[in-house]
């Protein structure tokens, strides 16, 4: 079962500059995605993201084609995390950082078994329902901002006072999901940095809960259902940018393959889509 129908986007939303980054790479039948969701708060948001982007994969490696057990999988993605903090701190070893630079992750491994995920921060995860008309579930926590480490990852030229404890690099509460989460055919799955969130916010116009409700409008529901994620996000894009993006906003989107049935035509997924792609404000 091949993972290949998958599409990403960014926009520049009302911010001078891209603070999101973005990834997502095809290993064997599985796809790795990474979100982060650099904090305009801090300095340096673009180059914190893509750092941790890109260290995040490199630290997560290739999964092997034969299965590995739960264990393994909580260790590769602490592995990625570890990358991630690796690369802001490289970032700054080159001068290219800046001191107290932070960024959200989400990261998602989706293969034939199901999906994993590990996220720091308030970047979302979310699927779809394949059979109903209810908004995507969110499947991460959304951590708070109780101070300036709680959302995300910061990296810090000195030592960082955070709370009782001093690090110069520091990871705010971890959601880790290791073992597989199993999807039934045709769900789309959406990581996304929080610009995507105005989208489910109840009487944004043309957003999914304009309604008020869970329940989606026939349009968003055949969107989840039927889209390509190509498509999906195109159509996400036009909303955001008639006017109601409030930030940047990143997202990449995955559809489960389909299998052939009575009622539907068989899905194809799209042949052109990218081995590996990279979206970021900096170069890489």
């Amino acid at each position: 079962m091949s993972m290949s129908d998958v599409a990403a986007f960014q926009i520049l939303g009302p911010r001078r500059r891209q603070e999101d980054s973005a990834l997502h790479v095809r290993h064997g039948r599985g796809r790795l995605l990474v979100v982060a969701d650099g904090m305009g708060g801090e300095p340096a948001g673009d180059v914190a993201s893509m750092s941790a982007v890109l260290g995040f994969e490199k630290g997560f490696g290739v999964p092997p084609d034969e299965p590995e057990d739960n264990v393994r999988w909580a260790t590769r993605f602490i592995d990625g995390l570890r990358g991630a903090l690796d690369g802001m701190a490289d970032a700054l070893a080159r001068g290219d950082g800046a001191d107290g630079m932070a960024t959200t992750l989400a990261a998602v491994w989706a293969g034939p078994d199901g999906m994993r995920w590990l996220s720091v921060g308030d970047s979302g995860i979310w699927v779809s329902d394949v059979f109903s008309s209810y908004a995507p579930t969110r499947l991460n926590a959304r951590h708070g901002e109780g101070n300036r480490v709680d959302s995300g990852l910061m990296a810090a030229a000195a030592p960082l006072r955070a709370g009782s404890v001093e690090a110069e690099f520091c990871v705010a509460a971890i959601d880790l999901h290791p073992g597989p989460l199993r999807l039934s055919p045709g769900r789309l799955i959406l990581v996304g940095s929080d610009g995507m969130d105005v989208l489910g916010r109840v009487g944004t116009p043309g957003g999914w809960a304009e309604r008020g409700e869970t329940r989606l409008s026939a349009e968003w529901a055949e969107a989840f259902r039927d889209m390509s994620p190509r498509d999906f996000l195109s159509r996400v894009e036009a909303v955001l940018t008639g006017g109601i993006a409030e930030d940047n906003a990143t997202a990449i989107a995955l559809r489960t393959p389909r299998r052939r049935s009575v009622e539907t035509e068989e899905y194809v997924p799209g042949s052109d889509a990218p081995e590996r792609e990279v979206l970021g404000g900096v170069s890489t």
